[in-house]
């Protein structure tokens, strides 16, 4: 048992003195080694491949997120286009309602302008037509009272005509003082 004993070592461990040992016994303890190994490589194997597992799922996780977090992004971009399309819309109808106000107003002072003048041209008008209406009522006195004329039409055209012949009569009259001078 001495020798068993001095298999393990000062801290229970078992450690092999392998030079006191034979050759059978050497290469079992190897093949205990290597198992032992082959062992733990095996398990950090199983513990690389679920942390390999585990990754990818990470991975994959964020990957769905990324894309969730793109598509996202695309909407928010398209509902901001889509804004500022309804915003530049909206500020260009404003903007040509202001225009369209504008002129309206400016088509109102004009017409307002052009009917206070036909208001102040008709005022004007009344006024010459109740003072000609004298000049009419005495037309029509005379009319009545001659048999010459049918009409003021007539008394205005018989009335043109002396006129003619006098403005023609005076200038024969001044033709005739210049040849005598």
């Amino acid at each position: 048992m001495e020798d068993i004993g001095n298999l393990y070592g000062a801290g229970g461990a078992q450690q092999m003195n392998l030079d006191d040992v034979s050759p059978a016994t050497r290469l079992l303890e190897k093949r205990r080694q290597m198992f032992e190994v082959q062992e733990a490589l095996e398990t950090q194997k199983e513990e690389f491949a679920r942390r390999e597992e585990l990754f990818k799922r990470r991975e994959e996780a964020l990957r769905k997120q990324d894309l969730e977090l793109q598509q996202q992004l695309i909407r928010f971009n398209k509902f901001l286009q889509e804004n500022d399309s309804k915003t530049a819309r909206a500020e260009k109808k404003a903007a040509e309602e202001v225009r369209l106000r504008d002129q309206k107003e400016k088509e109102i002072e004009e017409l307002t302008k052009q009917v206070d003048e036909w208001t102040e041209k008709k005022d004007r008008m009344k006024v010459d037509l109740e003072q000609n209406l004298v000049y009419e009522r005495y037309l029509l006195s005379v009319v009545e009272e001659s048999d010459d004329f049918a009409e003021i039409a007539d008394l205005l055209k018989r009335h043109e005509t002396l006129k003619a012949h006098h403005h023609d009569l005076q200038r024969r009259a001044s033709e005739v003082v210049t040849q005598n001078d």
